[in-house]
């Protein structure tokens, strides 16, 4: 269906992510700070694929029942169908490499790694299930852990999401945003986060927004750093919102 389209409007009504760090660095506990921060504008969803398993990380949110598991694709099915008849204002997915897992298994075999030429079809699944999260709701946040691939294109080495192959940097075009978090100890009861979104030749990251965020965005401990970042994306935007 053909619309008319405004270049000049700036708006962040539709903010589709994603978050790649080490183990341990905060990603799951983000996802429970924007559910928590969004759900006062409407319900939210926080989607466990089986396998990831980390919500003891966000048991003290006080975001009660508003998670599932999800086991294969026809759980992964249901759900969707589910929620598209529902108006969430944010979906959490926990993780990529656990949804890509499913899929492997739901379309080639849970009992032997993909063949070399099998791998065209998990990419097209990967890139539609995750295109189909950002019809059910304003606000998506996906995570994935982070290692080290070849980026296909230069021959680099680059620090990707976890995912196989032309995956691991092509992903990055399925989100309007794609950040990496590091986090590093300072004593026994500090730790540094921060998330950049800046253009790296190490790292895979994407921003949609007429003025790039370039420095880190630091993100505090026990929560509110959804709030920084969705101000940070606001700010480049030239949207940011009055305290």
């Amino acid at each position: 269906m053909r619309h008319k389209l405004n270049l000049d409007l700036r708006t962040l009504d539709k903010v589709v992510m994603l978050i790649h760090g080490g183990y341990g660095c905060g990603k799951t506990h983000l996802i429970g700070d924007m559910l928590k921060h969004e759900g006062k504008a409407g319900p939210s969803l926080f989607i466990n694929v089986k396998g990831e398993d980390g919500t003891l990380s966000i048991a003290n949110m006080g975001l009660g029942d508003t998670g599932e598991t999800v086991e294969n694709l026809k759980d992964w099915r249901e759900l969707i169908d589910e929620c598209k008849k529902k108006q969430l204002r944010a979906v959490g997915l926990d993780s990529m490499k656990a949804l890509c897992r499913i899929v492997m298994e739901g379309k080639v075999s849970a009992d032997r790694p993909p063949e070399k030429t099998e791998y065209g079809l998990i990419h097209w699944f990967m890139e539609s299930l995750t295109k189909e999260l950002r019809t059910l709701a304003p606000i998506v946040l996906c995570v994935c852990p982070s290692d080290k691939s070849i980026n296909q294109l230069d021959g680099r080495t680059y620090i990707t999401p976890d995912l196989p192959g032309r995956e691991a940097a092509g992903s990055a075009g399925w989100f309007d945003f794609v950040g990496y978090l590091k986090a590093e100890t300072i004593s026994a009861t500090e730790v540094k986060r921060a998330i950049t979104f800046a253009p790296h030749p190490g790292i895979v990251t994407r921003q949609r927004l007429p003025r790039p965020i370039t420095t880190d965005i630091a993100i505090p401990n026990g929560g509110g750093g959804w709030s920084i970042i969705m101000n940070a994306l606001q700010k480049a935007l030239g949207e940011e919102k009055k305290p």
